[in-house]
């Protein structure tokens, strides 16, 4: 639950549709002086244009506004750069917001942001890499589309950090996409893509890349990689016409690659549902599974050499770890060697003195599911000007939560609202204050629980109220745990 963010498609486009692109201040501070410099061409200019995907991005959808041709349109931004000219470059300068970039200490929706541009570079290089050997004649074009098809994912996680990081979270306990971005977004995050992408005047072809007209659809898909279900032999031939379109179109590389790179970067190379986008490639392409891979593999660590933005290290260097493809016992050797939940929350909350309340409340929600791992229901809610929301949970059902009018008046919430405060109920004693909770709040509450509250100051004038409930039982560790998390993101310890 996310206070006071868009909910819908429409609230989304609305929220998105005016927003500046995010570029790296050196790189727009450099175009602007290549511009400048009557020495300089647009040649010249490319290596700054290629380092910032929104600035190429921005530039080519200039291009696209102005010389409108619908039958052989733009859709590289070296030759959108040269079709607007140094004068047209010069005139998109408004529609940038120019960031710092730190190298070891960004912002948490920077770093978020960077990785994002990281993995869609690197499904557009898998994505290329694949049309070249399908000898295909369009990977330039190609990977231009793989890249700009996340381009309204990169501005969420730079504007709407925390809702993002509640979708990864759903998606980490394994929730699917399209219902964990249902669930917070109100709305699927392709289909704003495709919107946004319409107002923004991008090349109909990153369009196309969503649309099941030119993509293969889940059956279709299944269908797809049932021919290459035995990896030690060829793909068979479909007979399907409308198959057989859609393997010749060369965008179901840029859809599949996207799917690969977005799952490597969530699970790792080994996730479970990778060979079936490997299954469907081989069959586009008429190669062995293990050939798919390996492009693949090659084309992750092309990109770690071309480009590395500073966001987190590339996919390829899990491809270095010595345990990846190993038992369980080994992970969990190497596992047991990593810093603590508690620790790393200290160590992060060390980079910066600049998160507000809700980084804070997202980062603490992120410790409390591995450090407390009894914890079944939790909610984390923000008390700002009199007023109590929910910013947080996980576990209970939405519609139940939605219900409940939490910033009715509560004896209980009063106090964890005006003092720093941690308790543990139980028994007689959580049967003793449900009449002080919220109205209808009981209702979440079981005969067996065990409920944890506590509340700290997290910014001036605002607090965060931390809910954590379970139906087997809190340990005096747990209850322990809790309190070192509420007081690492305060002001002073409890």
């Amino acid at each position: 639950m996310i206070d006071k963010s868009p909910s819908g498609l429409n609230e989304w486009l609305h929220f998105l549709k005016n927003k500046k692109f995010p570029v790296k201040a050196v790189s727009l501070s450099r175009l602007k002086t290549q511009i400048a410099r009557t020495e300089d061409t647009l040649d010249g200019m490319q290596a700054n244009i290629a380092s910032d995907p929104l600035l190429a991005f921005a530039i080519l959808n200039e291009a696209n506004r102005i010389i409108p041709n619908k039958n052989n349109e733009i859709k590289n931004p070296f030759h959108a750069a040269s079709m607007v000219g140094m004068s047209g470059i010069g005139k998109i300068f408004s529609a940038f917001a120019p960031y710092k970039f730190y190298p070891k200490n960004n912002p948490p929706h920077v770093t978020a942001f960077l990785s994002e541009i990281q993995t869609s570079y690197e499904a557009a290089t898998i994505a290329r890499h694949w049309s070249i050997e399908k000898l295909t004649s369009h990977e330039d074009d190609i990977f231009w589309i793989t890249l700009f098809r996340d381009s309204a994912r990169w501005l969420l996680w730079f504007y709407a950090y925390p809702t993002m990081m509640d979708i990864k979270n759903k998606l980490s306990q394994g929730e699917k996409q399209s219902q964990a971005e249902l669930n917070v977004l109100g709305c699927r995050i392709d289909e704003l893509t495709v919107h946004l992408c319409s107002h923004w005047n991008t090349p109909s072809k990153v369009i196309e890349s969503f649309s099941t007209k030119f993509i293969p659809n889940k059956k279709e898909l299944q269908s797809l990689a049932h021919l290459a279900h035995h990896p030690e032999e060829l793909p068979g031939f479909t007979e399907d016409k409308r198959l057989t379109i859609l393997i010749n179109n060369p965008l179901i590389f840029s859809y599949c690659a996207t799917k690969v790179a977005h799952e490597a970067d969530l699970i790792g190379w080994d996730s479970k549902d990778l060979p079936f986008f490997y299954r469907v490639v081989a069959t586009i392409m008429h190669r062995n599974v293990g050939e798919v891979i390996q492009t693949a593999h090659l084309a992750s660590a092309e990109a770690a050499r071309l480009f590395n933005n500073g966001g987190r290290p590339p996919l390829a260097q899990q491809l270095l770890d010595p345990n990846l493809y190993t038992g369980k016992k080994a992970r969990d050797t190497n596992s047991a060697n990593k810093t603590s939940p508690i620790a790393a929350l200290k160590k992060a909350l060390g980079k910066h003195d600049i998160y507000d309340s809700k980084q804070k409340a997202n980062m603490a929600l992120k410790t409390i599911k591995q450090a407390i791992p009894n914890t079944q229901h939790c909610i984390l809610f923000k008390q700002s000007k009199s007023t109590v929301s929910p910013i947080f949970q996980y576990g209970y059902n939405i519609n139940t939560l939605k219900a409940i009018k939490w910033d009715a008046p509560s004896n209980l919430f009063n106090k964890l609202s005006t003092k720093k405060s941690a308790t543990h109920l139980f028994g007689k004693k959580l049967d003793g204050i449900l009449k002080d909770l919220p109205h209808t709040a009981d209702q979440i509450i079981d005969s067996n629980s065990h409920l944890m509250l506590a509340s700290t100051q997290t910014a001036e004038r605002e607090m965060i109220i931390f809910w954590l409930e379970t139906r087997t039982e809190f340990n005096e560790k747990d209850f322990s745990s809790l309190k070192q998390i509420v007081s690492l993101i305060s002001h002073s310890p409890i």
